[in-house]
């Protein structure tokens, strides 16, 4: 968004995936294997989600992608209305750039994230999860953390994302590219992501590669 610049550091992020994971687990009562439809725009909280879905070992569904086993919706809270179904427990999360909580009214059904996540600890209190843990499904094919790490492997050298590279994502970027893009390429790659929430006029992007020093631009 013009104007508006959050950056997260490593530690910051893994805080925020901790925090997430457990919710999800605690507060939302899901075990590992729970799926959960994550229908967020790009934005920080989309990595931090990604990260915290699949640190708790739940299965992540885009929110392009129709699934009937929905175990969570997560939504963001512009679009909670539009997104929620009635038979599936749909929880909301703010996109202030400081993950302040809602202040709008959501929906009967909706609670905001931001509650539940806050009060959780800083470190994931349940079992560590490995590569063979289920992670993603994309279209009916279903991926482990190892794959999901392979897939964004081969999708970062699509993009010429090399080693320490910086990927800038464009407005532009959804579906499954955009959640490889928030968090799975750049861990993949050893490199760190630019999420670009403006338009991308070639006068606005050709300045953000500029100012943040991007290597590489990810095409949706």
């Amino acid at each position: 968004m013009r104007g508006e610049r959050v950056e997260l550091s490593a530690t910051t992020l893994e805080n925020h995936a901790a925090k997430i994971a457990n919710a999800l687990r605690d507060a939302y009562a899901l075990d590992a294997g729970a799926v959960v439809h994550l229908s967020l725009p790009l934005h920080w909280q989309l990595s931090a989600w990604c990260a915290g879905v699949w640190t708790a070992g739940c299965i992540l569904v885009a929110g392009d992608d129709p699934a009937e086993d929905i175990d969570l919706a997560v939504v963001d809270e512009s679009t909670a209305a539009q997104r929620t179904r009635d038979d599936v427990p749909t929880v909301a999360v703010s996109m202030h750039p400081f993950g302040l909580p809602i202040t709008a009214d959501l929906p009967p059904g909706v609670t905001d994230a931001t509650l539940d996540v806050r009060s959780q600890p800083d470190a994931f209190l349940f079992e560590a999860m490995g590569g063979s843990t289920p992670a993603l499904r994309a279209h009916g094919t279903a991926l482990s953390q190892s794959d999901v790490l392979d897939a964004a492997r081969t999708q970062a050298e699509a993009w010429g994302l090399t080693e320490g590279g910086r990927l800038l994502v464009p407005a532009t970027t959804t579906g499954l590219p955009a959640l490889l893009a928030a968090l799975a390429v750049p861990l993949a790659s050893g490199g760190s992501v630019v999420i670009a929430r403006t338009s991308d006029a070639t006068d606005d992007q050709a300045a953000m590669v500029a100012a943040e020093r991007v290597t590489a631009i990810a095409s949706p």
